[in-house]
């Protein structure tokens, strides 16, 4: 018809690869509707956590926002342990990714104290920006910062002492008076003592005398330990100079074998190993408890950088933590307490980590820059570990989709992976099933050799701003469709859906659609 006249193999090349990316199309349509909406997998979630008797937000686990009774969760924004809600007298200003060791101080003393308490989270320079109205609370922007009665107060020794002292009807954690009292306060100068030689060592001087400091520290916190029988600092019952070791003592624990190589878990010292077990019994512990990949990439931001020792050793457990080694390849190693991080795992932890990348994917996908290209992927990822989790399984056995950008989408997986934070997000036992199964689905849709990835900073942690994920309510879209799943499969979202003023609640789109199909099924 007077176009320019193309060969013969030309016009079949051209139309090979129509065909060939028809094909593409048809197959990732196939493939999402097998996988499902991410509403369906919502779905599926409760449906096997209730089929299963799972407890998805139980001791350690994730937990919700709205948990203001109950197990302690990184997740709630106001605990009432039962009490009125007019009786909140504290508010609570600690980081949003829970890796403000201070922040973590006063937040267990509120919890083991069961005093009432609302969180607003707040940026640590490290990773994000404060916002203007706390920075006309405190200019210096210092976290953790308590409001009681309507006044403000910074500084977490001064804010646990004020805690103390305000609430004495609540359960005592320091002794009153007397020697107890006086053995109280030399406890909580060893942990500064310490926390000095640690730091030192860590970031300050890479020596056999820092070394050689740092386990006479270490040696003397076991012989305080064992001074009282243990298996806490006070004897049998867990006190306030507990509460101010955790935060040392479970980043020594990380960094130490992280950057030294050094074990301290399952260590030569016994009766910080006792201390260790006896805290995993304890709630609010395991609530606010980071994992130690978590612990070795934001220290370096918070302390000015940390010095590794560069042996041999040193090298492979960081390789080991970081899943450079083939330590997040499935099929995983049982997780016991002998494992170089230990814990214990359960058919839930599949299930929360399915739970937490479906209730978060809209952020999770925006913080990739990549979006919707990799959205079938996740989907993929969170179907695989509900199926997991119905039937458990050494690797997925559906098969990964094919994508339009395959290593756009890989590149997106291993950037969340590598991001995974513990407790913000999940638990350990849960954030280590979830990193292996990106790792999984990453390395079948690109399959190069070695291990791929974005390096973690160092200087800052501005990757993981927590307006990266931020998501606004017009980029909410639903298919009318999936408000009768919503209805049918989310508990108690049929009472959600009745709600007068849930369309604010819920976002135009969604509302929209829910109006849609309740017009329908009249």
């Amino acid at each position: 018809h007077g176009a320019t006249p193309f060969s013969r193999h030309h016009l079949a090349t051209c139309v090979a690869e129509h065909i060939a990316q028809e094909a593409l199309e048809l197959m990732a349509s196939a493939a999402a509707r097998t996988i499902g909406s991410w509403l369906e997998l919502a779905g599926r979630v409760q449906q096997v956590a209730s089929a299963g008797s799972f407890d998805l937000h139980g001791i350690g686990r994730r937990g919700l926002r709205e948990s203001s009774d109950g197990p302690a969760s990184a997740q709630a924004a106001l605990r009432t342990f039962g009490e009125p809600e007019a009786s909140v007298r504290v508010v609570l200003y600690r980081d949003n990714h829970a890796w403000c060791p201070y922040c973590r101080k006063v937040w267990m003393q509120l919890e083991e104290k069961r005093i009432p308490y609302r969180v607003e989270k707040v940026s640590m320079n490290c990773y994000g920006d404060k916002s203007r109205a706390f920075l006309a609370k405190t200019p210096q922007g210092l976290l953790p910062a308590v409001e009681l009665d309507g006044r403000f107060y910074k500084d977490s020794t001064a804010i646990m002492q004020l805690i103390e002292k305000s609430f004495p009807e609540k359960r005592r954690l320091m002794p009153a008076s007397g020697l107890e009292l006086d053995a109280a306060q030399r406890l909580l100068s060893l942990e500064r003592d310490l926390f000095g030689a640690w730091l030192h060592w860590l970031r300050g001087e890479e020596s056999s005398r820092a070394r050689s400091s740092f386990e006479r520290a270490m040696d003397a916190t076991d012989a305080a330990l064992a001074a009282r029988g243990g298996p806490f600092f006070m004897g049998t019952e867990l006190l306030l100079p507990d509460i101010a070791f955790v935060s040392t003592l479970d980043q020594i624990a990380a960094s130490v074998l992280y950057y030294k190589g050094i074990r301290v878990k399952g260590g030569h010292w016994p009766h910080i190993n006792a201390w260790f077990a006896a805290m995993d019994g304890v709630e609010s512990y395991r609530a606010s408890e980071g994992d130690f990949h978590t612990h070795a990439h934001d220290l370096p931001p918070q302390i000015g950088g940390c010095i590794a020792s560069q042996m041999e050793e040193q090298r492979a457990i960081a390789a080991e933590i970081d899943g450079i080694a083939g330590s997040w390849s499935l099929p995983l190693p049982p997780l016991t307490a002998e494992s170089l991080e230990p814990g214990r795992e359960s058919p839930t932890d599949e299930l929360e980590a399915a739970h937490a990348l479906v209730h978060c994917h809209r952020g999770i996908l925006k913080s990739t820059g990549v979006g919707e290209a990799a959205d079938l992927l996740y989907r993929y990822v969170a179907a695989a570990l509900i199926d997991a989790a119905e039937e458990p399984q050494k690797t997925p056995r559906r098969p990964v989709p094919e994508c339009a950008d395959p290593e756009a989408a890989a590149a997106a997986l291993r950037w969340t992976r590598d991001r995974i934070s513990v407790p913000r997000d999940m638990s350990f036992p849960a954030a280590r099933k979830l990193r292996a199964y990106l790792n999984w689905a990453a390395d079948a849709i690109d399959p190069r050799k070695g291990w791929h990835g974005v390096p973690l900073p160092v200087g800052n942690r501005r990757d993981t701003d927590p307006a990266r994920f931020a998501v606004a309510a017009h980029d909410w879209r639903w298919h009318p469709g999936e408000a009768v799943l919503l209805a049918t499969l989310a508990p108690g979202a049929d009472s959600l859906l009745n709600f007068p003023g849930w369309s604010a609640m819920a976002g135009p789109s969604l509302a929209a659609a829910v109006d849609t199909w309740k017009e329908q099924s009249r």
